[in-house]
């Protein structure tokens, strides 16, 4: 029993397993930027010099602590879906970067707020649509890619659809989250 088990757990892990991503971590990791999918990992390694890799906001926190390369290594898996920034901290104007993490469809408390939103990519306005009946207080915030907050606003919801003005935004890539209560929502948006 306990060998069926065994089999049964590599197998789902072999079935479900992510993505890993490798970047370089060296005195050329100016401005890194990569966008990956919930639970898929990053994999740095290092180059020459005494480097380490720091979280400095967003919704992950690592520390790699500090390593002298070339060939050293930190991997790290990315739960959350947003926009998580990092350095070096004896080299942050040249080694710094952002790993922005999208939600999946086979993630359901991402989206369990059933909300669509249109049309993306975005000129001034934002419609949200709530495809389940829902009236409530909900916070939405977005994101900029370095994982900035950019825009925040709290609204009390009586109907299924609402338009956010978002011209104040630069153009550029975001993700928007929007809450309520226990539930959630994540959508990357495009501002033109």
């Amino acid at each position: 029993m306990k060998l069926k088990l065994l089999v049964f757990a590599l197998l789902s892990n072999f079935a479900f397993s992510q993505t890993n991503h490798e970047l370089n971590w060296g005195m050329s990791s100016t401005n890194q930027q990569i966008t990956i999918d919930v639970g898929d990992s990053v994999t740095w390694t290092w180059g020459s010099g005494s480097h380490n890799l720091r979280s400095t906001g967003g919704v992950e926190t690592f520390d790699s602590g500090y390593f002298t390369g070339p060939g050293a290594q930190f991997s790290y898996t990315f739960t959350n879906p947003g926009v998580t920034t990092y350095i070096c901290d004896p080299h942050p104007n040249s080694m710094y970067g952002a790993v922005t993490v999208l939600g999946t469809a086979s993630v359901s408390e991402i989206n369990n707020l059933e909300l669509n939103i249109y049309p993306n990519p975005i000129v001034d306005l934002v419609n949200l649509n709530f495809n389940n009946n829902f009236e409530g207080i909900i916070l939405i915030e977005i994101y900029d890619t370095l994982g900035r907050l950019s825009f925040t606003q709290n609204k009390f919801l009586s109907d299924n659809n609402f338009s956010l003005n978002v011209s104040d935004l630069e153009r550029g890539i975001y993700i928007l989250k929007v809450y309520s209560d226990d539930k959630s929502s994540v959508k990357r948006i495009i501002k033109k």
